[in-house]
């Protein structure tokens, strides 16, 4: 699979929106993903195949430190390598800090797998931070 990895543009926002409606049981809007594209703290990048829009991450790098909001792949790709492409690309983005951090619902076993394989280590823990339904979530954390 030929896989193209590059920054989001306002035109890919419909199709971002129904990648995070897929996913995310809160899932995010077109609206807010033409926010986060005019935010200068925040990157969001989508992976590509075939030509169509398949995944996307979103990163925001505040004071030499990065937190990665939402990463996602359509279900239809997963398991194809696109999510580690991603964070890959997403890692290259947060050159100037010192780490990266991220919530993961309590329950997501895959990704909490996928985030320890990349080195990502427990730090914490928010209790109810997830709705629909309501789940703590877990901290993890990566130095860069």
């Amino acid at each position: 699979m030929n896989i193209n990895i590059r920054r989001a543009e306002k035109k890919d926002c419909k199709a971002l929106a129904a990648i995070s409606a897929e996913a995310f049981s809160q899932p995010m809007s077109e609206a807010e993903f033409e926010r986060e594209l005019d935010t200068k703290f925040s990157r969001t990048l989508i992976a590509e195949t075939g030509g169509d829009i398949v995944g996307f991450i979103n990163i925001w790098l505040i004071s030499g430190e990065a937190d990665l909001n939402n990463i996602a792949v359509l279900k239809a790709y997963r398991r194809a390598g696109l999510g580690q492409a991603l964070l890959d690309a997403g890692v290259l983005e947060c050159s100037g800090c010192g780490s990266i951090t991220l919530e993961v619902r309590e329950s997501n076993a895959a990704a909490i797998a996928f985030y320890r394989k990349n080195g990502f280590a427990p730090v914490g823990r928010r209790k109810g931070f997830y709705e629909k339904p309501v789940e703590d979530a877990l901290i993890y954390k990566r130095e860069l």
